[in-house]
């Protein structure tokens, strides 16, 4: 009886994969109280029945999860937990919609490792979870005071800004420029052209900054391979812009428009040639720049060049308005297909936010620790259909400008493509829109940390959580809330929890008079709502100077319980040393929810976290540190690690991103810094015997607490992560 029903279900449902139930020859054997789910999801499946559609599929995942994970399982609920994920988000759901997605991505993803593709199920997939992730938490920013840059290479505050020669606009700190490959003429032909002809270019080959994008021609394997034998070229070429009183920011290849077109080793060994013939040169630094997304087929990593030949991680990134419609209608929620919406492109809904797009290039630029750059940027003011498009492209320019040095501190150098390229789409000169070139201008000085002077310096954009005071005065906020679909939202400020500020205009700035406020702790934390979307901030304790030390300290919340973070999954490489680290005490997460898994991890974060892991032993003797306040929440942990020989000297610099190398460091002295025998640096490139790291790599390995990065490198100067410091803890404590 049962097989006959399964045959029988099979037939009726014949286009499964979009129903949400499709079957072979089924392993599981439904029970009885599934059929009565079954035939309430065909009414169900295309209604808008928002809470209809989340309770159906609930109880199909509450039943269906008992069973062992099959193809039956995963073709029945990964189209179900997708369209709950779609109901959530079009009810504001953001926290269900996250919750679906993820659970449908376990499930496509064992479609996909059993030889059932889904591949741009997985990647539409991941892109739209960066959004929903970025919308769930709406984040307050505070500009600070200058803050040095950790990367060798660029501005040591601030961030470098400026626009393709021949731009309208002034005040700019670099210029760009363009040479295609052995188009005919010499680089010095170009460089002496450009001197003659465009004041922006003189003014930047005088101590200033110059991009220049050294384009393949063709932008495909066969330019890769003519650059390879040009030998002499390339030499001219280095030894023309090493020549010049500027620093070179050298992008090789453009920005790869055409992946498929172009082999992965090919371009590498060309970067390669180039970066090796300018290395004699002090002022030429190499920029990997990819377009801000890959083709569907090719990952951009498999185009990076490697560490030692890159100085820069560069991205081009425009927002062309990639459907017809005019900005006056944009596109709204509804179930069913939403024409357009691409996540993975940020099409549609996702075409209002232009920074989560290019998360991607800024994750692959922390991962090799090195500062990113917006080679290419632009803002279309008119559509493909001919339509003005001003509006639109103001509020995305303002944005993007606004927040992308804010939400990504790794970004210190931005490029406008001030130019009109032909067809009405690609209309991006300011100097042909007056709205448009007066928002990049208000936008900048909004900002505040965009630099006029190369060799400035500027300020600084922090989390409000990471914000110390030095004395009372008036601090400028800022918050991101970037809601799918909304254009811009209504953001409430609360101070001590009364209502104090409201804007509706990105990035939503707020003039905060702490003097007002008197010395001691108050709380800060923002509402955003948009559309169907409201969501609040964390709570932030902003400490105004002149407050008492309190007796005792505030009660902390209770850790959450393993695995229930918001960025923490089962199915993510980390999901095992964050659980122990919480079961054992180690940490509690950030206070919203999220553990904060790609969050840099700091000299403070990880000095606590190892005290932690010790028991929290209280510290004898007193504070060395002259840059470590008693109310500091690593106040006891910097003292201990002073006592255990952890941390010299009298600056504890509890900012400092936290590297591979200072990590195996502090264990190893942990440990009882041991000495270790043999050619320790024999074994990664990157570790010289020498090295006053050299014996903690050795007993990491040796040890296990880790293995290198796989290609030769240990990684000593990468940035660790959250997660990655949790994986280290647990190999070496657990």
């Amino acid at each position: 009886m049962k097989r006959t029903l399964r045959r029988l279900l099979s037939s009726a449902l014949a286009a499964g994969m979009i129903a949400g139930l499709c079957l072979t020859a089924s392993a599981i054997n439904y029970p009885s109280s599934y059929w009565p789910l079954h035939n309430r999801w065909a009414d169900l499946e295309n209604s808008s029945d928002l809470d209809g559609i989340v309770s159906n599929v609930q109880q199909t995942y509450d039943l269906l999860t008992q069973y062992p994970t099959d193809q039956d399982v995963c073709w029945n609920l990964e189209p179900k937990c997708a369209k709950a994920s779609w109901a959530c988000e079009v009810k504001g759901d953001i926290d269900g919609a996250i919750t679906w997605l993820e659970r449908q991505l376990v499930f496509a993803r064992w479609l996909h490792d059993n030889g059932q593709g889904y591949e741009d199920t997985l990647l539409d997939g991941a892109a739209r979870l960066e959004y929903l992730k970025a919308a769930k938490t709406p984040r307050v920013f505070a500009q600070t005071g200058q803050d040095p840059s950790p990367y060798a290479s660029g501005p040591k505050s601030g961030t470098w800004y400026g626009a393709a020669l021949g731009s309208s606009h002034t005040g700019q700190s670099a210029a760009l420029m363009y040479i295609t490959f052995n188009d005919g003429y010499s680089v010095d032909y170009w460089v002496n052209y450009y001197l003659d002809t465009e004041s922006d270019f003189r003014e930047a080959a005088s101590g200033g900054v110059i991009e220049v994008a050294w384009n393949f021609s063709p932008e495909s394997t066969a330019g890769a391979q003519a650059v390879l034998s040009a030998d002499s070229y390339i030499s001219e070429g280095v030894r023309s812009l090493g020549n010049l009183d500027a620093t070179v920011l050298l992008r090789v290849g453009a920005e790869m428009n055409n992946w498929s077109e172009c082999d992965p080793d090919t371009y590498i060994q060309a970067f390669r040639k180039v970066a090796q013939a300018a290395a004699p040169y002090d002022n030429i630094q190499m920029v990997f720049s990819p377009d801000n997304i890959s083709n569907r087929n090719v990952t951009i990593d498999r185009f990076y060049p490697g560490d030692q030949y890159v100085d820069w991680v560069g991205m081009s990134t425009y927002q062309n308005t990639n459907y017809q419609d005019l900005y006056g209608a944009p596109h709204s929620y509804a179930m069913g297909s939403l024409p357009g919406s691409n996540p993975y492109y940020g099409t549609g809904v996702y075409d209002y936010d232009p920074l989560v797009v290019i998360k991607p290039i800024v994750d692959l630029a922390a991962a090799h620790n090195k500062p990113v750059m917006v080679s290419e940027c632009g803002f279309s003011y008119r559509n493909p259909a001919g339509q003005d498009q001003t509006a639109y492209a103001v509020d995305q320019l303002t944005k993007f400008y606004s927040y992308v040095n804010m939400i990504y501190p790794q970004v210190k150098a931005v490029f406008y493509f001030d130019v009109n390229l032909g067809g009405s789409a690609h209309a991006y000169a300011l100097d042909g829109n007056s709205a448009v070139a007066s928002a990049y201008r208000s936008a900048i000085s909004g900002n505040g940390a965009y630099l006029s002077d190369p060799g400035g310096s500027a300020v600084n954009w922090e989390e409000l959580s990471q914000t110390r005071l030095s004395q009372a005065g008036t601090v400028k906020l800022a918050v991101y809330a970037p809601f799918p679909g909304v254009v811009n939202a209504k953001v409430e400020y609360y101070v001590d929890g009364a209502l104090a500020h409201t804007s509706s205009q990105a990035p939503y700035y707020f003039e905060l008079d702490t003097a007002a406020l008197g010395g001691g702790s108050h709380t800060v934390h923002a509402v955003a709502s948009g559309n169907q979307f409201s969501r609040a901030s964390q709570t932030y304790t902003l400490t105004v100077p002149g407050a008492p030390v309190p007796a005792e300290p505030e009660p902390q919340p209770q850790p959450p319980a393993p695995g229930a973070f918001t960025d923490v999954a089962e199915t993510d490489w980390y999901y095992a040393p964050v659980q122990w680290a919480v079961e054992n005490g180690i940490t509690s997460g950030m206070g919203d929810g999220s553990f904060g898994a790609a969050q840099t991890c700091t000299r403070a974060q990880i000095i606590t976290f190892l005290h932690a892991a010790s028991g929290k032993p209280e510290a004898t003797g007193g504070n060395p540190f002259t840059d470590v306040a008693e109310t500091d929440y690593f106040y006891n942990a910097a003292r201990w690690a002073a006592e255990k020989g952890l941390i010299d000297g009298d600056r504890f610099a509890g900012g400092t991103p936290c590297t591979r190398s200072s990590t195996m460091v502090y264990l190893w002295k942990l440990a009882g810094a041991p000495e270790q025998p043999g050619d320790l640096g024999a074994l990664f490139t990157d570790v010289a015997a020498s090295d006053s790291h050299a014996h903690a790599v050795g007993w990491a390995v040796r040890e296990g607490v880790t293995a290198g990065m796989g290609d030769g490198a240990f990684g000593v100067d990468n940035i660790c992560t959250r997660a990655q410091i949790m994986t280290f803890l647990r190999a070496a404590m657990g």
